[in-house]
């Protein structure tokens, strides 16, 4: 029989090595950033937001940090948002026939989509290049016919080309076609 007086205490068990395995693991983190990237879509709204809050020119320069690693060749659709997005923030800046330039580009990389040559008659429109805008709009409504902003764009060129041609008439000794050209004016600044 054995006697119950001395209680035994176990033999110290040895961790298994696992305080040793935690410390190397420790030294096999990495020692830089492993935070996830942003996508492109993620970029492209970003960019987005600080030209719809006016500031151009940060927007701009977020997009000269992106666009040197995208190929329109291999990433097609994060170029084209980065090309539109360049253009608005040039034209934020008032910097037209830059602007117009990248839309000009855009319409030979890209000459499915009929939104650059629409916002590049916009932006002739407000240049005074009427002939232009005219025929950018042209090219977005034959690209895609039920673009509806396009059409309404084509309205207000050609109101602006008949009002043009009304003015000649009157300078011309045509009184009459004053009483035309102030019911288009009208109409174009939406009175």
């Amino acid at each position: 029989m054995h006697s119950a007086s001395a209680q035994e205490q176990p033999p110290a068990q040895p961790d298994g090595g696992w305080q040793a395995l935690a410390d190397i693991l420790k030294k096999l983190e990495p020692s830089v950033d492993t935070s996830i990237p942003e996508t492109p879509v993620q970029a492209s709204l970003r960019i987005n937001q600080l030209i719809t809050s006016g500031k151009f020119q940060q927007a701009l320069n977020e997009i000269e940090k992106i666009q040197p690693t995208v190929s329109y060749m291999e990433q097609p659709g994060t170029d084209v948002q980065l090309r539109f997005l360049r253009a608005r923030a040039l034209t934020g800046l008032g910097k037209t026939d830059a602007a117009i330039s990248v839309y000009q580009d855009m319409t030979s990389k890209y000459p499915e989509l009929a939104e650059p040559w629409n916002n590049m008659a916009t932006l002739q429109l407000k240049a005074g290049l009427l002939d232009q805008a005219y025929e950018s709009l042209k090219m977005a409504i034959t690209i895609n016919p039920k673009y509806g902003i396009a059409h309404r764009n084509m309205g207000l060129v050609q109101l602006i080309m008949a009002n043009h041609s009304f003015d000649q008439a009157v300078k011309n000794g045509v009184t009459s076609a004053a009483t035309q050209a102030a019911a288009i004016k009208r109409i174009v600044n939406g009175n």
